[in-house]
This record gives structure tokens, sequence and C-alpha cells, in this order.
């Protein structure tokens, strides 16, 4: 009635009555992860994505994540280099395949000889 508010003693309030309740274990559940062996038991049978994680009962981002972690083949991070010059030296086993390249590479810049030949035979009509 005056306004006072009856306060309990210490250690006897909201946070004691909090703290008196078992806490929930935090972390993963032991024995958990059974998913996971399930998807990596079935990426090597060849199934698609979609078709592990319906057996599964899993999202299919799982079955790619496990297949990723997996060490499965992995693509490097983008485009692969230039080769410095236009011709791949290193790729050439033999001399031979060197003898042919620069055969075939004489035989197309003739032909582009003849194709700018021909185009300034053309120009040369309409001027």
């Amino acid at each position: 009635m005056l306004g006072l508010v009856k306060s309990a003693k210490r250690g006897q309030g909201k946070a004691a009555k909090a703290t008196i309740k078992t806490p929930a274990k935090r972390g993963r559940p032991a024995g958990g992860g059974s998913k996971t062996k399930s998807v990596q038991a079935l990426l090597g049978t060849g199934l698609s994505a979609a078709d592990i994680a319906k057996q599964v009962g899993c999202t299919v981002g799982l079955v790619y994540n496990v297949k990723s972690k997996s060490g499965a083949v992995r693509r490097g991070p983008g485009r692969p280099r230039k080769s410095s010059g236009g011709t791949q030296l290193a790729s050439f086993d033999s001399l031979e395949a060197i003898v042919r390249a620069v055969n075939s590479s004489g035989a197309e810049s003739a032909r582009m000889r003849k194709a700018i030949e021909r185009i300034r035979v053309i120009v040369d009509e309409f001027l």
C-alpha cells in the first residue's frame, strides 16, 4: 500500500530458480554424423545428388558438401595460365610434331595472304 515491493532473499530470485533446471547439453549429440557416413557410402554408387539426398533424408547441399570434402577430384581456382608464345612447345613430344606444326602454320599463313589479296581486289573495284 505504501509502494514498497517485497523482494526475495538473496539466492532465491529468478536467477536462482533458472539455475536449478538442468541446462541442455551443448554441441552435437553423440553418435551423430550418420547421414554424412551414409552419403559417403552412396557417393561411390554413381547416383545423382538428388537421389542420394532422398535416400538418406537430407538436403542436396549436404551431399555436395560431403562430396567436396571427401577428397574427390578438385578443380583449380580458375582459368589455367596462358603459355608464353603462341605455340605450346612443351606439348610436342617429338621433332616430327614440331615440323608438322610449322608446316600447318605456313599453310595457314598462305591461305590468309590469299584472302587478304582477294579483299584488296574487291576494295580496289569499289574505289
